[in-house]
């Protein structure tokens, strides 16, 4: 199963807003904000570790025009009602769970920017709520309407920033910049290096040589909602090992765990609480996975990649603990398919999407048998449980 066509959708999103709205053809963009995959750097952002990132075909579309009463009118196609405020009475909630992703962009931009005029627009996510950062993506696609409707000129790292601040102030999840900067900087064909400690971004060229992989993306069935799991409660643990490490290496500076050498784990490691010492164990070991994922990837080892994401995945479940039963299930199932090259789940695993690397030639097949698998066993979503093979894709901007 492809992912919908981005001119075709494009066109069906815009024939939704005229059908919405009564506004002049000049007046209406279209923003097309991609999903991103994370193969290697899982949970270890909010701890400024390195990760990899790469945008794929799947979008959140906005489309939308300016509003000069400073009313926000919005309609989404794949949540119910309509979210409407106006910008000098931003109420504490706006009547659907899926509205308050407008409400936190632009109170983010509030914070710097003058905001007279909102928006009147229509969403279409690609697959909302699947663990490939679409709340961060609409976010981005909220931050760039609002910066347009008010002529507000943003830098992609200003952008980054707007979206961090709304989804850590405004929403109430604790993450780091791996699903913004991702979306923000995506480049079709690369893989990106993300150090988010130091925010640095390095292009991965996809690895010279004949087509080595596909993307093949297994959504579960089951939306993941991050700020009523357990996501928070990790990054505290983490921060958590972080504190105590320091203390008992008697420097007491650390706040995150990119702050700690590693020689210090390896040296007080074994002294921390065992829960929190299983969160900094997959700190390092992830890290240390990242660098050679970068090695492996420049080579064209694919087959080497594919079990670092393995082992990327064993280490969330058993070392950072998190996931449910249906995305181990799920895991399991796509990892033993015949022409996997590696795979591991995203959206923390509470719920979500499981990514892999597929050998070409035994992508279609391999989709086919996952899906069939799945939904055998999990036959109370078998109709939101969906299987897709996707394309790397350029970061969010505008369509013309």
């Amino acid at each position: 199963m492809q992912f919908p066509d981005l001119v075709q959708a494009k066109e069906n999103i815009t024939d939704l807003f005229f059908a919405e709205q009564e506004m002049a053809a000049e007046d209406v963009g279209v923003i097309a904000s991609p999903y991103r995959i994370c193969p290697l750097g899982a949970h270890i952002d909010h701890q400024g570790g390195p990760v990899l990132g790469m945008t794929i075909n799947a979008y959140t579309l906005l489309a939308f025009a300016p509003t000069a009463d400073g009313t926000v009118r919005l309609k989404s196609k794949n949540y119910p009602g309509k979210v409407a405020f106006e910008l000098d009475r931003i109420p504490e909630t706006t009547g659907g769970s899926w509205g308050v992703y407008a409400r936190a962009a632009v109170l983010a931009l509030k914070e710097t920017y003058p905001i007279n005029k909102g928006v009147a627009g229509v969403l279409d996510g690609m697959l909302p709520g699947c663990g490939l950062s679409s709340s961060a993506s609409v976010l981005l696609a909220y931050i760039h309407a609002f910066a347009a409707a008010n002529q507000i000129r943003l830098q992609p790292w200003d952008c980054v920033h707007l979206t961090q601040r709304a989804e850590n102030k405004y929403i109430g999840l604790e993450n780091g910049i791996l699903d913004q900067t991702s979306i923000v900087f995506g480049h079709k064909g690369c893989l990106l290096h993300i150090d988010t400690k130091e925010k640095k971004i390095t292009e991965l060229p996809k690895p010279p040589g004949k087509n080595l992989y596909r993307i093949l993306v297994a959504y579960s069935g089951y939306s993941r909602e991050l700020t009523t799991s357990g996501y928070n409660t990790r990054v505290q643990e983490c921060r958590e090992a972080a504190v105590r490490l320091s203390h008992l290496a008697g420097s007491g500076s650390a706040r995150i765990l990119s702050d700690v050498p590693e020689k210090i784990f390896n040296l007080y490691g074994h002294k921390l609480a065992p829960d929190i010492g299983r969160r900094a164990n997959h700190f390092f070991s992830e890290v240390q996975r990242v660098r050679k994922g970068v090695i492996a990837w420049r080579q064209g080892s694919i087959d080497e990649f594919g079990q670092l994401m393995l082992a990327s995945c064993r280490s969330s479940m058993e070392q950072y603990e998190c996931g449910i039963q249906p995305i181990f299930d799920l895991q399991k199932i796509v990892s033993s398919t015949d022409g996997m090259l590696g795979s591991r789940f995203m959206g923390g695993g509470f719920g979500g999407c499981v990514v892999g690397f597929v050998k070409p030639d035994r992508a279609e097949a391999a989709a086919a048998d996952i899906q069939q698998a799945y939904r055998k066993l999990h036959p109370e979503v078998a109709d939101a449980a969906k299987i897709y093979l996707a394309d790397s894709a350029d970061g969010a901007g505008f369509l013309t």
